[in-house]
């Protein structure tokens, strides 16, 4: 039997674009790679952003592992800098109300859940 473990990064800096992990979410970090270092993981997988692959990395030090990047986790939309807020949030409430909607900033709400290709 595969055992999975979904590991949700742990806390991020306040800040838009890909922010790393604060002081606390370092600690936190820390504590679920000794959580898991023990329990026979055989690979490590994460999503491109910044904060995912620092938890990542803890936890892949602790295990003994390379992190693999696969970027179908990242997040379908993403506030940076060179998107004004209120363009993102008008984008995110554009995919709400139509689920095909692919905004300049991220994909659609369908494709994330049917594994479909970008249009």
């Amino acid at each position: 039997m595969t055992i999975f473990y979904l590991v949700q990064h742990a806390e991020k800096e306040r800040q838009l674009g890909d922010p790393g992990l604060t002081i606390p979410g370092r600690q936190q970090a820390a504590r679920t790679a000794k959580h898991l270092q023990d329990v026979g993981i055989g690979a490590l997988i994460s999503s491109p952003l910044r904060r995912a692959r620092e938890t990542a990395e803890f936890i892949a030090a602790a295990c003994g592992l390379a992190v693999r990047e696969d970027t179908r986790l990242r997040e379908r939309m993403n506030c940076s800098d060179e998107e004004p807020l209120e363009e993102f949030l008008a984008n995110w409430a554009a995919t709400v109300q139509d689920r095909d909607y692919v905004p300049r900033s991220g994909d659609s709400s369908r494709r994330p859940a049917t594994g479909s290709s970008r249009a």
